[in-house]
């Protein structure tokens, strides 16, 4: 009688195995490995079906062959490395070129890799989110139409403020008149006053109305001119720089190569900058890091100021642009004030928007501006 046989034991999964079932079996997730100077070691995971490149082909060839060429004339694949090299890793989405010209949109990640203290190479993980992008777009759309019509309702609600104020004018002008010459009788002494209190009720509530389309009007007024954001962020570093070096702090600033030309309020720029990079000192301890990054995402102008100071709890993240918000009002320097409100004022007005991120208190805090770049021209032809 033969005994039952006995159930297999799994054979032991070792972390190199491990990994090698990831590359094997990740069905959306491109992991691109890269010596220390940026050329590809490895083509796995997802990264051929997402790129249309074997292994074979890219071996010994550097990542640039899949950036777009407006990214690389701006020196977005070195810039790349070089912020991963400085703080990490470095986060970017944007257009990568397949190998039959296709361009996809990409969420990714690059890692710097150190054994020790040695640099050794990197590795990259990317993702295929057009799909995502184009629902972006969408929403864009949307939300830009939705605008068009709060700006044409403010409008409409400023010419219907006017006329009914001049309408107004007349008739309590008449009333005031027939008050002065004694014209009024004790049977229209009533409906006189009846008409003065209505007309002060529409006044007051024409004053309201008017307040309204006001505020989304914006009085704000920006003087735009066409300058280098990166030589600009660099002359906002060296202006904060003796305030970082007062409380022993590191300020990295890493822009572009080339430069990147911004239609914008100069002025307004260096306040959202300034602003900033003076709240991260403030909030960073004697001895902390501090970072001002740029970069370009396809349309827009991208600037990035990160710390390791403070941090923001997660109860104020949601408010953390509201005027007069603070973590603690009873303390004159503890929390966040006007000038978030002002930072959130100033990108709303050059069409683009800020947010921020933090892990929370203590673990420090990234505030990221976008700000629309002008189309590039096109050689005529």
């Amino acid at each position: 009688m033969t005994s039952p046989q006995e159930p297999a034991i799994p054979p032991h999964l070792t972390p190199e195995r491990a990994l090698e079932l990831l590359w094997q079996q990740s069905a959306d997730a491109a992991f691109v490995l890269l010596d220390a100077a940026g050329t590809i070691i490895g083509w796995r995971g997802a990264a051929e079906g997402l790129f249309g490149y074997t292994e074979a082909e890219v071996i010994g060839l550097p990542l640039d062959l899949i950036f777009a060429p407006e990214d690389l004339a701006l020196g977005l694949a070195d810039m790349e490395r070089a912020v991963a090299m400085a703080v990490g890793q470095s986060e970017d989405d944007r257009w990568h070129l397949r190998k039959d010209g296709m361009r996809i949109w990409v969420a990714g990640t690059l890692v710097a890799l150190h054994e020790g203290d040695r640099h050794v190479g990197f590795a990259k993980l990317m993702f295929d989110r057009t799909n995502l992008r184009a629902q972006m777009e969408t929403t864009v759309n949307r939300l830009d139409h939705a605008h068009d019509t709060l700006r044409g309702r403010d409008v409409f609600f400023g010419r219907l403020t006017h006329e009914v104020r001049n309408a107004l004018g007349p008739i309590r002008s008449v009333a005031d008149l027939l008050e002065r010459r004694g014209l009024v009788t004790p049977e229209l002494l009533m409906p006189l006053n009846v008409v003065k209190r209505q007309v002060t009720q529409m006044e007051r509530m024409m004053e309201d109305l008017a307040e309204v389309a006001r505020f989304g009007a914006g009085k704000l007024q920006l003087s735009k001119t066409r300058f280098d954001l990166g030589a600009h962020l660099l002359e906002i570093a060296a202006a904060t720089l003796p305030d970082a070096s007062r409380k022993l702090q590191t300020l990295e600033v890493l822009v572009p190569p080339a430069p990147v030309m911004l239609h914008a309020d100069q002025a307004r720029v260096h306040q959202i900058v300034f602003n900033l990079l003076h709240n991260a000192v403030k909030y960073t301890p004697r001895g902390g890091r501090i970072w001002l990054h740029f970069t370009v995402e396809i349309d827009q102008a991208v600037i990035k100021v990160s710390d390791d100071g403070s941090g923001i709890p997660p109860t104020l993240l949601p408010v953390i642009f509201e005027l007069f918000t603070q973590e603690n009002p009873h303390q004159s320097d503890g929390g966040f004030g006007v000038g978030l409100s002002l930072v959130k004022d100033l990108v709303d007005a050059h069409g683009g928007f800020v947010e921020v991120r933090s892990d929370g208190k203590d673990r420090g805090s990234e505030f990221t501006v976008r700000l629309p770049l002008e189309p590039p021209t096109r050689a005529p032809g």
